[in-house]
């Protein structure tokens, strides 16, 4: 007759070890990336919440930059400016001396040289001064100018999200009617004084308008570094392995993989010492 022995005892056993097994290594796995969710099935709405913070940390931390570029640009501008109002200076101070009657008309033409000079150089200037390839100076950030430059400053696509520009007008000599300055006579030289007078007060407001939007400038990198700390938070909530738990986790299911071992070993030697005796009957 046929002996077929089955031990419940031992499939039980080899289910129970496959299963710690199972779980070991999807402690080791989460153990070694740091991660608690590796795959969707670890948690399937956490991991959609999680890259989708992860877009917006990647997403400020580019926002944060394209703020940094924002204000390089407005440090450019300033500059250019700032050479522009020196040079304003120094033709007032020239129209100041043509002004003076101990002068007569041949010293103040060479005086109104040097005013010829600085108007060419306040142009220069206006033609030069950009910022990768964006001119500053020569109107293209007017409030009113054709194309509007922004600095895209967040993470979503509102207009909030994007910061104007367009705050310097036109610095060039005809903008700021200084283009016909003439202090080769005395009164030419005395006209010259409003002229002067107008144009500094025009470029001193372009400078207070960049002034205005760098602090705006800063205060929205700050913003956004807090942001990028929220949200870094957020998703290491949901994300980031709790090491002290996963360690625990490890230790019990290496244990409870060594006993299933340890009680397939004594099933399997149970079921061999049974048909030893049987075999030994049977002889």
């Amino acid at each position: 007759m046929a002996l077929n022995i089955n031990s419940i005892f031992t499939a039980t056993a080899q289910r129970n070890l496959m299963n710690s097994n199972n779980r070991l290594g999807e402690n080791l796995a989460r153990a070694s990336s740091g991660k608690r969710i590796n795959k969707a099935a670890d948690d399937a709405a956490g991991l959609s919440i999680a890259m989708q913070l992860q877009a917006d940390i990647r997403s400020a931390d580019q926002a944060q930059r394209n703020v940094s570029d924002g204000a390089s640009l407005t440090r450019v501008a300033e500059g250019g400016l700032s050479e522009i109002s020196s040079l304003l200076t120094r033709g007032r101070e020239l129209s100041i001396q043509a002004a003076n009657g101990t002068l007569n008309d041949q010293q103040r033409s060479t005086l109104n040289q040097e005013i010829t000079s600085i108007k060419e150089e306040v142009n220069r200037i206006t033609g030069v001064t950009e910022f990768n390839g964006q001119k500053l100076l020569d109107g293209s950030l007017a409030a009113g100018a054709p194309e509007q430059l922004s600095i895209q400053a967040g993470i979503q696509s509102t207009p909030n999200d994007r910061l104007s520009m367009n705050v310097v007008e036109d610095s060039s000599t005809a903008a700021l009617n200084i283009d016909t300055v003439d202090i080769s006579t005395q009164a030419g030289a005395q006209n010259a004084l409003a002229s002067f007078d107008n144009a500094m007060a025009q470029v001193t407001r372009n400078r207070s308008n960049i002034g205005s939007l760098q602090n705006r400038l800063d205060h929205t990198a700050s913003n956004l570094a807090v942001q990028r700390e929220n949200l870094s938070a957020a998703n290491a909530t949901i994300s980031d392995l709790d090491y002290a738990k996963e360690t625990s986790a490890i230790q019990r299911n290496k244990i409870l993989s060594q006993a299933a071992v340890s009680t397939l070993r004594q099933g399997q030697q149970g079921q061999a010492s049974i048909i030893g005796s049987l075999l030994n009957i049977k002889g």
